[in-house]
């Protein structure tokens, strides 16, 4: 029986598509179907796609490259692979739906542990990267790997296809009651940096321009610009992030989503300051246990 909906949107992707389907096949839970959307790849992305597709690993569909990665095209077609999925899974029982990037490694027991990670109240729940150099704070769900139940998913609707989706996504969420949790014993790897998949300055680039249409303050966005000054590209990567938080604009999300979640910031740098050391320890630390977390951070 199929319960869980992998939607995995490609534009270029030919040298992650034979990895990230070993990763699908090895996971001990079982119940799922995986579907990739070609978005309009020119490097072999769609006949390694189909190849698979003959073998029974992935259902595959295609669709025009509409924007580019600024341009939100990998949440257009993420969002028109579940809709074409659930068409042809009306008469079957989908209770969750993931957007899985093309660069993921999930461990064997990811899925089972992440869906071990749902009750009635949590609606939206994921794991850690475990890539050397490539951690985040255990405060949300990474991008890469944002498994939601269907009815999450369907509340999302007001959510545009841009960057910045699976930051505002937490926000809405949370406003609609139900939680989000981190289980920090499922693992992932990344065979490249969030954000690098067109290069790590475009990247940066796009981070800025994420930051400013998701409400950071510029007193909290130079902090996070800041600590991404120890990563490749280095300096120059943080000018680039700098550049696109001044050349974005408002964006296209709406004020009283920004103002959620800047308050949720504001919150954070509280709390960091009155205990930095556990905060510290819960943001990053090894043996940090599973987070109920309603926010992004």
């Amino acid at each position: 029986m199929t319960n869980v909906l992998i939607v995995t949107p490609m534009h270029n992707e030919a040298e992650n598509v034979q990895a990230l389907a070993r990763s699908l096949a090895l996971q001990t839970f079982k119940q799922f179907e995986w579907w990739a959307v070609d978005d309009g790849s020119n490097d072999g992305t769609a006949d390694l796609l189909r190849r698979l597709s003959d073998n029974g690993a992935v259902r595959f569909v295609s669709k025009d490259n509409d924007g580019g990665l600024i341009g939100g095209s990998a949440y257009t077609s993420w969002r028109f692979g579940v809709q074409s999925a659930l068409l042809a899974h009306r008469d079957t029982p989908i209770t969750h739906v993931m957007k899985l990037d093309a660069d993921v490694r999930l461990e064997p027991d990811y899925l089972e542990l992440v869906m071990s990670s749902f009750d009635p109240d949590v609606a939206l729940a994921g794991g850690v990267i475990s890539t050397a150099g490539m951690k985040e704070q255990k405060f949300h769900v990474p991008g890469p790997v944002k498994l939601y139940t269907l009815e999450a998913f369907y509340s999302l609707s007001e959510l545009p296809s841009a960057i910045g989706f699976d930051v505002m996504d937490e926000v809405v969420v949370s406003r609609h009651g139900r939680n989000v949790v981190v289980n920090t014993d499922a693992k992932f790897a990344l065979a490249r940096a969030i954000g690098a998949s067109e290069g790590g300055l475009h990247g940066r680039f796009r981070n800025g321009r994420v930051c400013r249409w998701t409400g950071y303050d510029f007193p909290y966005f130079l902090l996070h610009c800041a600590r991404y000054v120890a990563r490749r590209p280095y300096v120059l990567g943080s000018a680039w992030m700098l550049a696109g938080y001044t050349m974005a604009g408002s964006g296209p999300y709406t004020p009283d989503l920004r103002v959620t979640h800047r308050n949720i910031q504001r919150a954070k740098l509280r709390d960091a300051a009155r205990n930095p050391v556990d905060w510290y320890r819960r943001a990053y630390g090894r043996n940090a246990d599973t987070e109920n977390l309603p926010h992004d951070f």
